[in-house]
């Protein structure tokens, strides 16, 4: 059961450029700069709690990813429960120091529900699955 969360209204001051720039952005992805402005405070609070976290377009929308990877939050999630939980094997597996790995998994701690919506959602992703929707996917 997921709870709601209320919302507060807060006044920002933008330049006039900053404001053009963000209604350009909004227009250019079908949105409102009022939401896009709020994502991005929201993104902000988050990257200076979680400075080794950044984020990305993706599915299901934003996606928070290990600053300068490739390496999806909910991935490094996936690969410790698949490591049993050795931060160790999985620093070695990814070629990245165990202190980034913990930030992700500090981050994945503090945004659970973000985490795990993500994971669900890869979960069938598996190349059989794929396969079925894919017929012409072949493995190389």
């Amino acid at each position: 059961m997921t709870t709601a969360k209320k919302e507060v209204t807060l006044t920002l001051r933008l330049t006039a450029e900053e404001a053009a720039q963000l209604a350009a952005l909004a227009a250019l992805r079908q949105s409102k700069p009022a939401s896009i402005g709020s994502r991005f405070v929201s993104e902000g609070v988050r990257r200076a709690r979680f400075p080794a976290i950044d984020f990305r377009d993706g599915e299901p929308g934003r996606v928070a990813y290990l600053a300068g990877s490739r390496l999806p939050v909910w991935l490094i999630v996936s690969l410790l429960e698949e490591c049993d939980g050795d931060l160790d094997q999985a620093a070695r597996h990814w070629g990245r120091p165990k202190p980034l790995l913990q930030a992700a998994l500090q981050y994945a701690e503090a945004y659970p529900a973000e985490i795990q919506s993500a994971l669900a959602l890869h979960e069938g992703r598996t190349f059989e699955a794929l396969k079925q929707r894919l017929p012409g996917l072949e493995r190389l």
